[in-house]
């Protein structure tokens, strides 16, 4: 059971936010000019801290966890993880969950869990016991020399969430990860992520454009604009934990903070199609 939430002064007096963004940029050259993707961004996200981003689909969500990870340069601004310039890839403290299944066809369930450790030089023996480990740990022991072919789109998340908690990254990006499963088993894998959150202590930035699981799942949530997205709002959910993704939607503090926080939402949404 994850105790309550640390105060702001509890989580800073540890030492700096795990991100820190500030000032963000990004933009792009294309056939008919430049194309302002984000604009001004600033926010940081506190150790232990669950921080979902919420905003109109193509408004940059992904933009702004693909520079946090390494993947894409900022046109301006600052970025720090743990203190620390950020910028360049950081495969030892980042992980990331990507839409859509990041495994290798031709590898087993526990051959992929166990790659990124082998990449990291972590001995083969090593490797496998803890790869097991995570693999049962997310529900599919028995399944560990199934292909990915063999698996349902649950089983695959499942293993890719394996995959990224195997080497414990202190931060986890994760984008969209769930949009493409059925609500049962949307819920399921919300829970375990929940979970897997709790018992890890990573800091966990989320991009969904679904803002009932959002509020579900998150410590704080940040309301982007239509492109270029720029921040709208900053939400605290003071919802207790632990969490059932299902039981929550029900209740009374719920329903309260959505209607608060979608009244931001929908203006960016309709402005964004306004756009098109």
């Amino acid at each position: 059971m994850r105790s309550p939430p640390a105060t702001v002064e509890a989580l800073q007096a540890v030492g700096p936010p795990a991100i820190e963004v500030t000032g963000l940029s990004k933009r792009f050259e294309t056939a008919v000019g430049t194309v302002a993707a984000i604009e001004s961004v600033t926010f940081a996200v506190r150790p232990g801290e669950f921080l979902c981003l919420v905003g109109p689909s193509g408004c940059g969500k992904s933009t702004v966890l693909n520079i946090i990870a390494g993947l894409l340069p900022a046109s301006g601004g600052q970025l720090r993880i743990c203190g620390n310039p950020g910028g360049g890839i950081l495969p030892d403290r980042i992980g990331y969950v990507f839409q859509r299944d990041a495994l290798l066809p031709w590898k087993t369930a526990l051959q992929n869990v166990m790659l990124p450790l082998l990449l990291r030089g972590v001995p083969v023996t090593q490797s496998r016991q803890d790869a097991l480990h995570w693999v049962r740990k997310v529900g599919l022991g028995g399944f560990e020399n199934h292909y990915p072919s063999q698996l349902s789109g649950g089983m695959r998340k499942r293993i890719s969430l394996a995959m990224t908690m195997v080497y414990r990254p202190s931060i986890i990006l994760m984008d969209e990860p769930f949009a493409a499963l059925d609500v049962q088993t949307r819920n399921l894998m919300e829970n375990e992520l929940l979970a897997l959150w709790a018992e890890a202590g990573s800091t966990v930035l989320f991009v969904t454009h679904d803002l009932e699981e959002a509020i579900a799942l998150a410590d704080r949530i940040i309301v982007l604009t239509a492109a270029p997205a720029r921040i709208r709002a900053d939400y605290p959910v003071p919802l207790d934990r632990p969490r059932d993704v299902a039981e929550i939607r029900t209740s009374s503090g719920f329903v309260d903070i959505y209607r608060r926080i979608w009244r931001d939402l929908r203006e960016e949404v309709a402005a964004s199609h306004g756009r098109r």
